[in-house]
Parts: structure tokens; sequence; C-alpha cells
């Protein structure tokens, strides 16, 4: 039986965990990261080293050697390395949204372009428009620069001692053309960047190095084991949360997301409105509609009122969904998907006096769903029924996310059997490489498991949503 380490670089949480060929996890050891004090940066080497000691906990009970390490991990990341490997400066994360001039020239400039070749309009999330940034606030930084890396191709620089990325991660730069899955040479000697700051693109299921003699003494890992380059956390948790073409995606962590997959080509219809990435399954586009502040409201609205976000969830659910309830614009980090706009807009609609602290609870909840119902109802409508839909994170462990999400979603709900999506789809990825299976779909099917819900699609959810909807026409 195979064994698979598979390593997931999150923005709040760094996660180790051992899989086997049949999809089933024996360890899972995690860390959170610190993120109170600079919540839109990080330390990339800190991401090392929390990985290493992790590792080196998973190796601790002597277990028999591993077969393969697998990479996953945060996008949309501005990390430049120099010539030693080192960090020139903190690592920009996808919430930085300081590039926002940058990213508006490039939509001045190149906007149809973009959304044509490269699946998406700008917007400061991208790596692009922060490399412009840096280029030119801190020209200095940009000159000490040898690569661009995200998160997971930092640690695989540290451990293989290589420059590589994967077309996930890639695209969601905003530099890769979709179709060809190479940097846009022209559009980047357009902008006066150095395309050879950016890393080799390698499929995900490819061996992209095997374990250095200096990683195997920090991490535990034997010299030579096989590192699979893996792809960005959206494609990984697409893969391990069995999303297909008449399957979606919910999860419910920092951000909110919905995810789906597409024939290449197709997502050329969402483009503009929800983003439109290459998967980690070259077969298939990757379609991604967000709210970006998420499971962010829920510890905002926590904070806010001194209570712990575990009572935060007990008051929720505590409160039946009717439309007394006041309306919750989760809109604390911007707007996102449909509407990619990243200026920060929430609100609280129809509040009163009369109302009580729980009811705000089961309000936040149910409207931060609900830009995400959306997405679900406009990737239908241009890209096909998906009659399935997989609770993931929060949306399958919270009962009151559970239930709002059930009541307000028409497909049939799923839960998995492993709530760790992207792990998971990383063991996919890594079983795939290892040739156990002969395709990311085979051994998707073979790795993933979920089964069905009783819940239900509520007529009072709808009617809620309904007046969202209307409250988003007037905002």
């Amino acid at each position: 039986m195979a064994r698979i380490v598979s390593i997931d670089i999150g923005t709040s949480r760094i996660k180790v965990a051992l899989f086997d060929e049949t999809g089933n996890m024996s360890s899972l050891l995690s860390r959170r990261l610190d993120r109170a004090a600079a919540p839109d940066t990080q330390d990339a080497v800190q991401w090392f080293d929390v990985t290493a000691a992790l590792l080196r906990e998973l190796n601790s009970a002597g277990r028999e050697k591993v077969d393969a390490v697998v990479l996953t991990g945060n996008m949309h990341a501005l990390l430049g390395v120099d010539r030693d490997g080192s960090p020139v400066a903190p690592a920009q994360l996808w919430s930085d949204g300081s590039a926002q001039e940058e990213s508006d020239r490039l939509n001045t400039l190149f906007r149809d372009t973009l959304l044509e070749r490269f699946g998406n309009a700008s917007a400061p999330v991208f790596t692009l428009p922060k490399i412009m940034r840096m280029r030119k606030r801190t020209p200095e930084l940009y000159a000490k620069t040898v690569k661009f890396l995200q998160s997971k191709d930092y640690i695989a620089y540290r451990l293989t001692g290589n420059f590589v990325t994967d077309p996930s991660d890639a695209s969601g730069t905003l530099a890769m053309e979709l179709d060809s899955k190479q940097w846009s040479a022209p559009l980047l000697d357009e902008l006066r960047l150095d395309v050879g700051k950016l890393p080799d693109i390698l499929p995900s299921a490819a061996t992209c190095g095997r374990i250095t003699a200096e990683a195997a003494s920090l991490t535990g890992l034997a010299q030579g084991t096989p590192v699979i380059t893996g792809a960005g956390d959206l494609a990984s948790a697409a893969v391990g949360g069995g999303v297909n073409t008449s399957t979606l995606s919910l999860t419910l962590g920092t951000a909110g997301q919905l995810l789906g997959t597409g024939i290449p080509g197709c997502g050329r219809k969402l483009a503009g409105r929800l983003f439109v990435f290459a998967h980690a399954d070259p077969a298939y586009e990757l379609y991604l509609g967000s709210v970006p502040s998420g499971g962010f409201s829920f510890e905002w609205l926590a904070r806010l009122h001194n209570i712990s976000v575990d009572e935060f969830f007990h008051l929720a659910q505590q409160v039946p969904l009717t439309e007394e309830l006041p309306l919750f614009l989760p809109y604390l980090l911007g707007r996102g998907a449909p509407y990619m706009d990243y200026t920060p807009c929430g609100a609280w609609l129809n509040l009163k006096a009369s109302h009580t602290l729980a009811e705000l609870c089961r309000a936040a909840v149910f409207g931060t769903l609900c830009p995400l119902r959306q997405c679900a109802d406009l990737m239908e409508k241009l890209a096909g029924k998906r009659p399935n839909l997989v609770l993931q994170a929060l949306a399958c462990r919270e009962n009151a996310v559970r239930i709002s999400a059930g009541a307000l979603f028409r497909q049939k709900k799923l839960i998995p059997a492993n709530s760790e999506a992207s792990l998971l789809g990383g063991a996919v990825i890594a079983a795939t490489a290892l040739g156990i299976y002969p395709d990311l779909e085979s051994a998707g099917g073979a790795m993933v498991k979920s089964s069905e819900t009783d819940l239900k699609h509520d007529e009072r959810a709808e009617l809620m949503f309904r007046r969202f909807l209307k409250q988003e026409v007037l905002q």
C-alpha cells in the first residue's frame, strides 16, 4: 500500500497528513499561524520551519518509508526569492489589496485580452499587479528577486532545490495563458517585467524533484523521496472534494468559495463574472465563485461582541430562518465574485433595536451564503446544471451553517467522508503521479467518498434569498 504525505500551506494553518492509495488518512498534524499582527503578509521561512517540524513529528514514530510527498497551498501570493532562495520580503497574501492602481491599469490596457486568454480580468488579489507594484515602488526588491513563487512552490524549493510551479498556481498569477499553459512573454514584455523571474510550469501530477540531503536532515523524510508538484489549494480542494461537471463544492473557511469545473473553453462564458483557472486535472478548467470574508465574518462578529466563535455558532443555531431576521451583506473584504469588486462595503439592512445577538449570528451565517448561491445560479445558467453540492469545512462541520446551506441551495447536498479536501486532493494527485491510477478522474473516483444528506431546499430560505437579491440591485 502506497504511503503519501500531503502538505497544505494555508493562510491560517499548516497541515501535514499521511494517506494511502485508497484515500484513507491515517495521520493529521497541524499548527496555526499567527495572523493578528499582519493579516495580509506572512514569513515564508516560517512556512517551511513549521512544515519541517510537522514532518519530523509525523516521521518520529519510525514508520515505513514514504513513497511520495505532494504539495498544495494558498494562491495569488507575491513572494520573491533571491539567488540563495531567501525571501526578499514577507509574502504578500491574496488578501493584500494594495495593488489596486496596478490592477486598474491592467484592465484599462488589456481587459478584453485578459478575459479571453487568461480567464480573468485583473483584481488586486492576483500576483501580476503585485509584481508591477513591487517593480514601481520597491525596484531594489524586484531587482533582487530571482524567482517569484507561490506558497507550495517555496516549500518545493526548500525540499528539492528546484524552482517550479503548476498550471493552477500559474493561472492564479494572471500571467499564464490558459490554452498554452505557458507564461505570456508578450504581455510581460509590454509591462517591462522579466519572464525569467517566473518558475518552470510542470503538470500537477509530475515529479518536481527529490528530497535533498539537507531537507532530509530537517524533516525526517528519506533523501531521494519524490516530491510531486501538486496544485494551488483551490484546485486541490476541487479534486479532493469530488468536484466535476455534475458536482459543485461549497467551502466556508476564512473566505467562502464555490468550486466547479468544465471542459476547456467553456469558461469564456463565465470570465469576468466568476474566476476561471487552469485545473490540476488537464482535462478540465476550474471555476470559482467567492465571497472574500466568508468565515472571517463570523470571527469579526464574535470578536465585536466579545464571544467565542463556538458561542457564535451556538447562538446562530438557536434561531429559525425567518424574514424577520436582518439582512447581512458580508462584504467586509469586498464583494468578490460575481462583481469582482474588492472595496470593503459590508452592511446590515432592516436592523431593529429588538434584534438579539442570536438573530444577528443566524443572519450573518445566512447572508454569507447568499453570494455563493448567486455564483451557483450563474454557473448553472452559463455552464450547465450541477445537481450535486458537497459541503466542506464549516459548511459541513457547523450545524448552523450546514442547515442554512441545506435550506438555501437547490442541489442535492453531500457530506464528504474526509473534509480535508485540499490534503486529500493532494493525495489523489500523488497517487496519479505514482502510476497507481491512470488519471486524476480515476484516482478521485477511487479515493474521494461522500454521502447524501436529508437537507432539503426550503421555500422560506428562497424568499429570504430573493430579498437579498433585491437589496443587491439597490447597492
